[in-house]
């Protein structure tokens, strides 16, 4: 059984129906990616309209979303509970004190492995990205053992717990995932670049730190953001190693507030949207940067 050939569209049909397509298309891939937004934007909805309700609203049935008549007192009363303002403090100290850190140790680390020649430079390379795989579950009795034998002569202790130098002295040490991201966009600097300037004198610093550190800025960028993040939302290591109240962090601070005041989700909810503000000024911030980095990172050539 054959097609009539008179219904069988044109190409000027064609070509008066592929805009159309191109729109719904277009307009189908919006609405998706619009809905998934919303979904992801759900549980950060529901914590701003919890900790502006009150303790009966949040436990009413059925639920509501927006409450009859705003708390804005839960944010003072949440802020008063407990040195909270001595928590941020710790927080964004230890948080650029490891971004700082993981950016001078693995642009350093990953400027010699893209860079240099040097003997056992892959087996070496590829045994820092083992270390990616291993759960950090696995090294959490090492370390503590480690750092109870180290001497602290400001520690009552006389080593290092209780103290926050476990917390950030580490990412001067390097990190696998920092050095392989910065190394994969070291790769795709021209090596022209770092030859002229050899032919010129330049030493392997002076070419790091005057080619490659200058042109890695949105790898840089991308960098600090994950570290800056993993360091703020950090939560298992302060509880392990800290024990003043005053050196504790927000994540800290919000698990310990949870404990002490059972049942007032309105204000652990006020809490935890604060603890979140730093990092989505962060990313506002650094934004552009940031998609940059991840678009060009792994691309040679």
């Amino acid at each position: 059984m054959s097609v009539d050939a008179s219904f069988a569209p044109t190409a000027e049909v064609r070509a008066r129906l592929r805009p159309r397509i191109r729109t719904i298309r277009r307009a189908v891939l919006i609405a998706l990616l619009v809905g998934g937004g919303l979904v992801m934007m759900a549980p950060f909805l529901w914590m701003i309209s919890t900790s502006l309700k009150t303790r009966a609203e949040v436990f009413a049935i059925p639920p509501t979303l927006i409450p009859i008549t705003p708390q804005w007192k839960n944010y003072p009363d949440m802020w008063n509970a407990l040195p909270f303002a001595t928590f941020f403090g710790n927080s964004t100290r230890l948080a650029i004190l490891n971004t700082v850190g993981q950016l001078i140790s693995c642009s350093m680390a990953a400027f010699a492995f893209a860079t240099i020649r040097f003997r056992f430079r892959e087996p070496l390379f590829a045994l820092l990205l083992v270390t990616l795989i291993i759960p950090f579950q696995v090294v959490l009795v090492p370390n503590f053992i480690l750092y109870r034998l180290l001497p602290h002569p400001l520690s009552t202790s006389g080593n290092w717990i209780g103290t926050q130098e476990p917390l950030w002295v580490g990412a001067f040490l390097g990190g696998a995932f920092g050095t392989f991201l910065l190394r994969q966009f070291f790769l795709a600097i021209p090596r022209e670049l770092a030859d002229a300037a050899r032919v010129d004198g330049a030493n392997p610093w002076q070419i790091y730190r005057h080619i490659y550190v200058p042109l890695s800025l949105p790898a840089l960028a991308t960098l600090a953001i994950f570290t800056f993040m993993w360091s703020w939302n950090d939560l298992i290591d302060p509880i392990i190693y800290l024990r003043d109240l005053d050196s504790l962090t927000v994540t800290a601070g919000l698990s310990l507030f949870q404990g002490q005041f059972v049942g007032k989700w309105p204000l652990l909810m006020a809490g935890a949207l604060v603890s979140v503000i730093p990092m989505i000024v962060l990313f506002v911030i650094a934004q552009r940067h940031f998609v940059r980095g991840i678009a060009l990172t792994g691309i040679k050539g």
